[in-house]
């Protein structure tokens, strides 16, 4: 027998040990299977290896899913890739994920590296000694308070009821001064000596992870300030992009001696429940007991040094990393935060008559539906009530009873009945089913959800996201997804209504990413439309079709040839082909008005022989991502892109697009993001706070709600802010920034 022993699902595994020596050199190992038939998912009952006999082996490697669950007892083969847990097992995501997915190679890389470390003896020893207190009387303020002045830098991490300061409270804030160490204060023993606590957090560096939420919580019920501090999520997002890798504790799981201690907080959670009759959705941790709470909010703040010490010298080691950290992500939370206070002026009435059209369409849409000769047909034969919202009763309907063609399946195999599908049979039923899909989705995802999270003062808060997407972009969560709001639906966007005496005002930036690609590439074909001022893809239009009237004509008289010109620059912009740019085109032309892949690619070629720079921009990025699998954004983000070495051409080449369309996209977004930094600024500087709300960023687009006396003060202060050169500027010729002013969202005007 050997120490380490490999455990897969089944026998289907073809040829474990070349897998598992893709990986591991140097190791002697076993491989055993929990099922040693061949199949494709493991239940209990299938089980037929004896698990007593692992007990014998010092490491088991669980390579998937299944083993974890059933030989650890555990779930989440990635969160827990590569940690091991109770000295005994080492999850590893199964190699041949990597087909599907190449990003997770050097995390499966990591994990098999452990090994031979922990058969050495590293990381199997004991964990440092924790020195964890819970402060909740006076003496134990008096005795731990000279050791909390003495420190120059201080984690800082808070326990409250609630995700929202403006429906929840502080229960008390954990502090720790060095790694293994933390101290909880209780909020009676914060708020009894709260000058106290305001300059020791005013006059020391402060470390969070996830400084927006902690920092907004404290200014909010407290009043502190914090002119100093590190943010660990934003040190982590700047050394690794990828999403839904920057929460607290899987980063304390793969960097810390700290383990899984947010399962034994789950595991009582669960059992508090149990025994209490509350729903886990209504847990909130005022409900834990202090002895609970307090050591797991000193772990918190414990992980969160340990983090600190390991990736702040490594973005301080890259220039790159520490420019966009220092320039974009922190200043960021602070204008992120001031978006999140504002929230967004709503019109309760409105939502409230608007909730009951939608409910009225809704059942207009069923009875339509619940009618149709087709479903009374369905419901006979299956002896039951049709449900639209069922995706087997669908597949049922229009291919077992209508006897419609499919026209794609599923990753499961079954067939498909998506949007696409549905507009593509061209059924009046299919139209009815995406009416209501459309109609249900307006009244549940936007209308109640904004008439649910609507704070007592009227106002709608959402949360802004500095690290939520590989490109930079913003994202949203919280009572509204303001990024998903329909762009065109102007019922939403009416919900939000300036107060009496003021405007609502939505800024872009136009054309951004086609004029930063002009400024990236120095193309100067490109940067000639913007220092003309003209519309630019009438402008590309002309030129490309040599059309005989000048520009400012171009969009009246050949309208056609500027919407040719617009789908070749972005499919240009974004790598498409000769088919998909002519499909793009093709979809909104006119009869008699189509273009031929043909065509298109001709039209491609033309374009790229004025724009020889951007030609050139484009294969050089291609190249280098072809070659490193990864990227630098003009300020400083990094893209990794692992799928750009896939043997498969098409991943690799999808990959090689993406990271081009990335250095665009970002480019434009932080613009756009430091924009807001300045903005947020000037407000505060010229104390405006209450009568100049940014309320959310979408995308390319700031929204604010102005007094009116104001409004041409603050439109020439965001212009200014916005067209600050930040090293990407036509000389003289900032991006244009257009405004749109109205009494809501819905109902703007351009200016």
């Amino acid at each position: 027998m050997n120490d380490v022993c490999f455990v897969f699902a089944s026998a289907t595994e073809k040829d474990p040990e070349k897998l598992i020596n893709k990986y591991l050199k140097g190791v002697d190992y076993d491989v055993k299977f929990l099922h040693s038939g061949k199949k494709e998912k493991i239940l209990k009952k299938d089980i037929d290896l004896d698990l007593e006999e692992l007990k014998e082996y010092k490491i088991l490697s669980l390579v998937g899913a299944d083993p974890l669950k059933y030989v650890a007892g555990m779930t989440g083969i990635q969160k827990y890739n590569g940690v091991f847990i109770e000295k005994k097992y080492l999850p590893i995501m199964n190699p041949n994920m990597v087909i599907f997915k190449p990003q997770l190679e050097d995390d499966i890389v990591r994990a098999f590296n452990q090994i031979p470390k922990l058969l050495s003896g590293e990381g199997i020893g004991e964990q440092a000694e924790k020195d964890y207190c819970f402060i909740e009387t006076e003496e134990q303020f008096l005795q731990y308070k000279e050791q909390l002045s003495d420190a120059n830098t201080l984690v800082v991490d808070i326990e409250t009821t609630s995700v929202s300061p403006h429906t929840g409270t502080i229960l008390g804030i954990a502090i720790s001064t060095r790694p293994h160490q933390g101290l909880y204060v209780s909020i009676d023993i914060v708020e009894k000596h709260k000058q106290w606590f305001f300059d020791l957090f005013a006059e020391r560096k402060c470390i969070f992870h996830n400084s927006k939420f902690d920092t907004n919580y404290m200014e909010t019920e407290l009043n502190f300030e914090f002119p100093d501090y590190e943010d660990t999520m934003l040190l982590h997002y700047c050394l690794e992009e990828a999403v839904g890798t920057h929460g607290l504790k899987p980063l304390a799981l793969r960097f810390t001696d700290l383990g899984d201690y947010e399962r034994e907080l789950d595991d009582y959670k669960k059992s508090w429940a149990r025994k209490n009759k509350v729903k886990l959705e209504n847990f909130n941790y005022g409900m834990l007991p202090s002895d609970i709470l307090a050591p797991y909010a000193c772990k918190d703040a414990d992980a969160t040094f340990q983090l600190y010490g390991k990736f702040k010298p490594l973005v301080e080691n890259s220039e790159e990393f520490t420019r966009l950290y220092e320039n974009i992500l922190k200043p960021a939370t602070h204008a992120m935060k001031r978006l999140e206070k504002n929230g967004g002026p709503i019109n309760i009435e409105q939502v409230t008559w608007l909730a009951e059209q939608y409910q009225i369409d809704v059942e207009e849409c069923l009875a339509e539906i619940s009618q149709h000769e087709a479903v009374q047909r369905f419901e006979r034969v299956y002896e039951k009530t049709f449900n639209p919202n069922s995706t087997m009763q669908l597949r049922d309907l229009f291919f077992n009873i209508l006897k419609l063609k499919p026209s794609k399946k599923t990753d499961t195999g079954a067939y498909s009945v998506d949007k696409e599908v549905l507009s593509n049979l061209g059924h009046p039923l299919s139209e009815a089913i995406l009416e209501l899909r459309e109609k249900s989705k307006m009244a549940g995802t936007y209308i109640n959800n904004i008439r649910k999270g609507v704070d007592k003062d009227g106002r709608l808060r959402s949360g802004f996201n500095i690290h939520g997407t590989t490109s930079g972009r913003l994202s949203s969560s919280g009572n509204l997804n303001y990024q998903n709001i329909p762009r065109d639906n102007k019922d939403i966007k009416k919900l939000f209504r300036a107060r009496p005496g003021y405007k609502i005002i939505q800024c872009d930036l136009g054309t951004a990413e086609v004029y930063y690609a002009a400024m990236l590439s120095g193309d100067q074909f490109l940067q000639k439309a913007f220092i003309d001022k003209l519309d630019f893809h009438s402008y590309v239009a002309k030129q490309m079709f040599n059309l005989p009237v000048e520009v400012n004509e171009v969009k009246k008289q050949y309208a056609a040839q500027r919407q040719y010109a617009k789908a070749i620059t972005f499919g240009i912009m974004y790598q498409a082909g000769p088919a998909k740019i002519a499909e793009t085109v093709n979809k909104d032309a006119k009869a008699g008005e189509e273009i031929t892949s043909n065509q298109s690619k001709q039209f491609i070629q033309k374009y790229f022989n004025e724009a020889k720079a951007l030609k050139r921009f484009i294969d050089s990025s291609n190249k280098q991502i072809e070659t490193s699998a990864y990227i630098y954004s003009f300020f400083g983000r990094k893209r990794r892109l692992p799928e750009a070495k896939s043997p498969n051409r098409g991943v690799a080449q999808h990959a090689i697009r993406s990271g081009v369309n990335f250095l665009v996209q970002s480019v434009a977004s932080d613009i756009n993001i430091m924009g807001v930094i300045d903005l947020v600024k000037w407000i505060e500087d010229n104390d405006y706070l209450e009568v100049i709300r940014p309320f959310t960023v979408v995308h390319d687009s700031i929204v604010s709600e102005v007094r009116e006396d104001l409004v041409d003060e603050y439109i020439k202060n965001a212009k200014e802010c916005i067209q600050r050169d930040r090293g990407l500027s036509i000389p003289n010729c900032p991006i244009k920034v257009d405004f749109e002013v109205g009494p809501s969202w819905g109902e703007l005007t351009e200016l």
